[in-house]
């Protein structure tokens, strides 16, 4: 894998997310105290004889007053918008990071994976091998989610994934490749990129580097001593 090479990078929508609220505030602040401060500043640059003249300003200034608040609500209603969206987003990413505990728990206590129903991989594939496919898999698909990985970027790291056999065993068994469609959202977008990279290494041939056999884990010796 070429971990190495990321680089971490602050996201624009990260930064506009920080913006929103505080012009929010800035606009409201600005709209509140033109409202308060506009009469008594109209008094002082024009006399008391200046009716007619303080009349037309007064009319003036309640249409851009207007235009203001309309500003103001339009940019409270967007904050608010925007941080109900963010809710959301932490809501998703707690349950995601909850999955990431199970599969850790299942990881570091093969007995738990009976729990999950059937086998993950095949009969005769260490199903720790199909675990840790799935972290490389999620780890990519978060960062390209967040902007710190570009499309270039991951089907690169796909390719190279792809070019091994456990990965295609892996991604053959859990994928939606056969009813693919294609996603509009940038998780969607991830997904059909790795079907892509899939299929090239499909068509490209056989993979350069062959399952390699390890010593059975601890989670294999305990799945045959149940059966």
């Amino acid at each position: 894998m070429m971990a190495g090479e990321l680089q971490a990078s602050t996201p624009a929508r990260r930064i506009l997310q920080m913006l929103v609220p505080a012009l929010t505030l800035i606009v409201f602040a600005g709209a509140t105290i033109g409202v308060i401060v506009s009469p008594a500043f109209m008094r002082r640059l024009y006399d008391d004889k200046d009716y007619s003249v303080i009349a037309d300003v007064g009319q003036a200034y309640g249409g851009a007053s207007a235009m203001v608040a309309c500003a103001a609500l339009f940019v409270v209603a967007a904050s608010i918008l925007l941080q109900y969206r963010q809710l959301r987003q932490m809501r998703r990413d707690a349950a995601a990071d909850f999955a990431e505990e199970l599969v850790l728990l299942a990881m570091e206590n093969p007995q738990y994976r009976q729990c999950w129903g059937a086998r993950v991989a095949p009969d005769g594939v260490d199903e720790d091998l199909f675990y840790y496919c799935s972290k490389v898999i999620k780890n990519w698909a978060r960062l390209y989610d967040l902007g710190v990985l570009g499309e270039t970027q991951v089907r690169q790291y796909l390719r190279s994934f792809f070019d091994s056999e456990v990965p295609r065993m892996f991604w053959e068994k859990h994928n939606e490749w056969q009813q693919r469609k294609s996603g509009r959202r940038r998780r969607e977008h991830f997904r059909d990129l790795v079907n892509d990279e899939y299929l090239r290494a499909l068509r490209a041939g056989p993979p350069s580097r062959a399952r390699e056999f390890c010593r059975p884990t601890r989670g294999d010796l305990l799945s045959h001593d149940d059966q």
